[in-house]
């Protein structure tokens, strides 16, 4: 089962820039809890089908994985999501606000399943969401 958590903020900085940090899969592990580092695979760096190697730490694990672009409208928006393994996905929009821009971030993810996912779905949503939040965060202290 597909489960989706969002969280957005308004940032003081313009729609452009702000893409330009969220697209930037160099600047990504800056903002995204848990990214320790993603590698680019073949040539593209950018926009929609650029696939990265990606390291994730989550809790006491560290995760090999591969993540893609897979929308991307410059200036708007742009999801990474998991090429390989289970089904996850970030997406940021981003909407103009006078001298600011409301960033929207969304995650899915499939929710854990079984007796075991009944015991720990409620605490890997509530660690998603604040991750969500964490990234809002971390985005806002990079563009000041």
């Amino acid at each position: 089962m597909r489960t989706t958590v969002s969280a957005s903020e308004r940032i003081e900085a313009s729609a452009d820039f702000i893409f330009d940090c969220v697209a930037d899969y160099a600047v990504a592990p800056l903002f995204i809890e848990g990214l320790q580092r993603l590698t680019p695979v073949g040539r593209g760096t950018s926009g929609e089908g650029a696939r990265f190697d990606a390291v994730m730490r989550v809790g006491p694990r560290t995760f090999h994985t591969k993540i893609e672009i897979t929308a991307y409208e410059e200036g708007r928006l742009v999801t990474w999501a998991s090429a390989s393994g289970q089904s996850q996905s970030v997406t940021f929009e981003l909407v103009p606000d006078k001298q600011a821009t409301k960033v929207s971030v969304e995650i899915s993810y499939e929710k854990p399943t079984g007796l075991a996912g009944v015991f720990t779905a409620p605490v890997v949503e509530e660690t998603v969401r604040s991750r969500a939040h964490s990234a809002l965060r971390r985005l806002r202290q990079h563009v000041s």
